[in-house]
């Protein structure tokens, strides 16, 4: 049996969780790392008589102590995105639904510093609620509506419209997932649309902008500028991401303590947060609770997975 100190839940093909393994094996850490994508391969058991979670594969086995686990870095969904449940077996939507849950009751493990908690992740992935804490905490927002109707449009205003959650679609012919970005759209396309049957964001347009991506974990912040050729993006910079430019640079101290305070309400220790800068205004867009993080580090060389593992085995705290 081999005790551990971590638990990291990922799945096979997560690049950044690859590289926070590689920082807790270079610090000899004690963890496992479980994957969602491979859950039929072990065999698992919690036993609430020892308070103990035990995890074997092969000839394995290793064992997570309720109440002494140090640290949980969480890589999973909170919200089962997926394509139509028609296209799903009855067996498959049954081991989806109970494996999903198993893993939002990982949070037994009460004394762990997660990154992050699912409870947490859930309420903070709720776009309307991040731009409530956002603007509680002084943070500058677009001009939002989430609405079904087309009475708040203006047709000579250009829009940005978003789904309200991340919009994943199953093309079954073609057997691909699809996944939907922001749009710019001008108010006189905008009244051509029938809204009624599902709400949308629909926000100002924000250009010139430049985007920032600031990447948190407990309390520090790792923050880039998005570039094009030295500009700006026009509309949704990540059509574009394998081709731009990611320039580190100093975000504002107020800015700075703006972001603490939000983080702090959303009781979140990571986050991969959106920022777009015009005319010397930082506007508060978006946090990813469970954002990507790894081909900043890849394109850049900032050590993100390093303050990572750190912050989940509180070194440098």
């Amino acid at each position: 049996m081999n005790n551990i100190d971590y638990l990291v839940v990922s799945s096979t093909i997560d690049f950044s969780t690859d590289l926070v393994c590689y920082r807790l094996l270079k610090g000899n850490k004690k963890f496992y790392r479980i994957n969602r994508d491979e859950f039929t391969k072990y065999k698992i058991i919690v036993d609430f008589q020892s308070k103990q979670l035990k995890i074997s594969i092969g000839s394995e086995s290793y064992i997570a102590d309720f109440e002494k686990l140090k640290g949980i870095y969480y890589r999973a969904p909170v919200f089962l995105r997926t394509q139509s449940k028609n296209t799903l077996s009855v067996e498959e939507q049954l081991e989806r639904s109970q494996w999903s849950s198993f893993l939002r009751n990982l949070i037994l493990f009460e004394n762990a510093v997660w990154i992050n908690n699912p409870v947490d992740t859930y309420r903070a992935e709720n776009k309307m609620y991040q731009l409530l804490m956002a603007k509680k905490c002084g943070m500058n927002i677009p001009d939002t509506h989430v609405t079904n109707s087309l009475d708040v449009i203006k047709e000579e205003n250009l829009y940005i419209v978003k789904s309200l959650d991340t919009a994943l679609f199953y093309d079954v012919e073609k057997r691909i997932e699809l996944f939907t970005y922001s749009s710019v759209v001008s108010g006189r396309e905008l009244k051509d649309y029938d809204l009624h049957a599902a709400p949308v964001f629909i926000q100002e347009f924000l250009n010139p902008k430049v985007d920032c991506r600031i990447t948190y974990i407990m309390g520090k912040m790792f923050p880039f500028q998005i570039l094009k050729r030295g500009e700006g993006v026009y509309g949704d910079w990540r059509f574009d991401k394998e081709k731009l430019e990611y320039i580190p640079f100093i975000l504002p101290e107020t800015e700075k303590q703006k972001i603490l305070s939000m983080m702090s309400a959303l009781n979140l220790n990571f986050g991969g947060i959106d920022l777009a800068l015009v005319d010397g205004k930082y506007y508060f867009i978006e946090v990813n609770p469970t954002g990507e993080w790894g081909w900043l580090e890849n394109s850049t060389g900032c050590e993100i997975s390093k303050s990572i593992a750190d912050a989940l085995c509180l070194e440098g705290q």
